[in-house]
């Protein structure tokens, strides 16, 4: 086992490490409720700069999401029994939930920023958002896929 209690590598471990295949679906959901606020808050209808303090805006946002995502999953979903394994997770996995969401969604906000101060371009933002985002998926499903059929990750 790979860092056993950092990253999980068996079923047993998902939820309780810090890292599981979870981590990753959690920046496909920063950059994802990233894309999605910034569609309604931040990109211009006509080329120009985008104001940072709408970014921002749209980076608590996100943030705030992950935390309420993770208050919704460990009271409501536990309680219904549609939680992975049916148990809490661990502290240090939602703080790392939280941190990873942020981080999709910082990444999301560093290309927008980028893109506009260059190419002034909300196809390319966009364009760039949505193969990200697939890529993340593709990452999420094959590490699913490891952890749960118990194959060795590296």
């Amino acid at each position: 086992m790979l860092f056993n209690g950092f990253i999980a590598t068996t079923v047993d471990e998902v939820g309780i490490s810090w890292f599981d295949f979870y981590s990753i679906g959690h920046i496909c959901f920063g950059i994802g409720v990233f894309l999605l606020f910034s569609l309604f808050y931040t990109i211009p209808k006509k080329k120009g700069r985008i104001p940072i303090f709408s970014l921002l805006l749209v980076f608590i946002l996100t943030v705030v999401c992950a935390v309420i995502w993770e208050i919704i999953e460990h009271t409501v979903l536990l309680n219904l029994g549609l939680k992975f394994e049916n148990r809490a997770d661990s502290l240090q996995n939602m703080t790392t939930d939280v941190l990873l969401v942020a981080i999709g969604g910082l990444g999301t906000w560093l290309f927008a920023y980028l893109t506009f101060e260059k190419e002034k371009s909300a196809f390319a933002y966009y364009t760039f958002g949505i193969i990200g985002f697939g890529v993340w998926i593709s990452v999420f499903i094959i590490l699913r896929y490891l952890t749960l059929h118990n194959s060795p990750i590296i």
